[in-house]
């Protein structure tokens, strides 16, 4: 994958942020694998789930003020669209899935000026 600085790299990796930024950094792990055609596709899921898991851990070991993502799980499942295109997508663990309920709720109850 390109390098660029994960969310969990970054000091504003604390609290609710953290959430934000996981789901930042999980789409840029989704979109790099579905876009990645030059491997068949059993392997790009096998690829993303790895990934996704390696993700989850250092968001778990380096967030700050949140207890979101321990012993949370993503399940990456993938699927094949009407054009012929691997689809891959997250599932949560229900645990982390209610943490990032909680934070849309939030969000859509903030008053936007």
């Amino acid at each position: 994958m390109t390098t660029r600085q994960w969310g969990y790299e970054r000091t504003e990796c604390t609290g609710d942020h953290a959430l934000n930024l996981f789901l930042e950094d999980l789409e840029h792990l989704v979109d790099h694998y579905t876009a990645d055609t030059g491997r068949q596709p059993e392997t790009r899921l096998f690829q993303a789930q790895a990934a996704a898991n390696k993700l989850l851990q250092a968001y778990q070991k380096n967030a700050r003020k949140t207890d979101a993502f321990t012993h949370q799980f993503i399940e990456i499942k993938s699927i094949i669209d009407a054009q012929g295109n691997l689809q891959l997508v997250p599932i949560f663990s229900s645990g982390l899935k209610q943490h990032l309920l909680r934070l849309l709720k939030k969000s859509n109850a903030t008053t936007h000026h």
